[in-house]
């Protein structure tokens, strides 16, 4: 016997696109304004909704900064890059990881807009987005070094390499670049330089195999 799924009401449709809405709306008045400028009835508003809703929604703005950023880099992580990883050494998973960052440049620039603008104001008095923007670094330096670590393991990174120290190379680069390009889009294009990071980082670690023995 076939097994089948209940089909979403229609309550729970409209919940899930004015979520969609509120967050889209959201990242758009933060591109454009910053965070701190941000309301939820602003967000409300913005979605086509009553100004009440994102509170209702999400309880507070930093519930709803949450939601924005696991939309942005969760979600993108899990749904498209992770997925592609799965079952490959190493080296070749954080080239995976380093493609689809270089990608999204094209595909999705608005999240990054969104993104770089969340990043830069979390440098001011915010405590509590310092907080969560310093966690996420931490944990995308983690993912990082352990994926190095896991090239290492398997053979395809060499084991000279310090899986961190690389982590941390990695990240600034790529926030150099994000930053450049949010600064200057019209001069600074962002996917040569990645193109660059992406080569010379499989040629700093790929392992070199060993010259047979005669």
């Amino acid at each position: 016997m076939t097994e089948t799924r209940d089909a979403p009401n229609g309550h729970t449709v409209r919940s899930e696109r004015s979520t969609r809405l509120l967050i889209r709306a959201a990242g758009e008045l933060i591109a454009e304004g910053g965070y701190a400028t941000v309301t939820l009835a602003m967000v409300g508003e913005r979605a086509g909704y009553s100004r009440s809703l994102a509170t209702a929604r999400f309880g507070s703005k930093a519930k709803l900064l949450d939601a924005l950023v696991d939309h942005i880099v969760t979600r993108w992580n899990l749904a498209t890059v992770i997925p592609k990883t799965e079952g490959e050494p190493g080296l070749e998973a954080l080239t995976i990881v380093l493609r689809s960052i270089r990608d999204s440049y094209g595909k999705d620039p608005q999240s990054l807009r969104v993104l770089y603008a969340l990043m830069f104001e979390a440098l001011g008095p915010d405590e509590e987005l310092r907080v969560r923007f310093r966690d996420f670094h931490r944990d995308m330096r983690a993912d990082l070094a352990a994926t190095v670590r896991r090239g290492i393991e398997d053979g395809s990174i060499t084991a000279a390499v310090d899986p961190e120290a690389e982590a941390r190379f990695i990240m600034a680069t790529l926030r150099g670049v994000g930053y450049q390009w949010r600064l200057d889009p019209e001069e600074f294009e962002p996917v040569s330089p990645l193109d660059m990071l992406i080569e010379s980082t499989r040629a700093r670690l790929e392992a070199v195999p060993a010259p047979a023995e005669r």
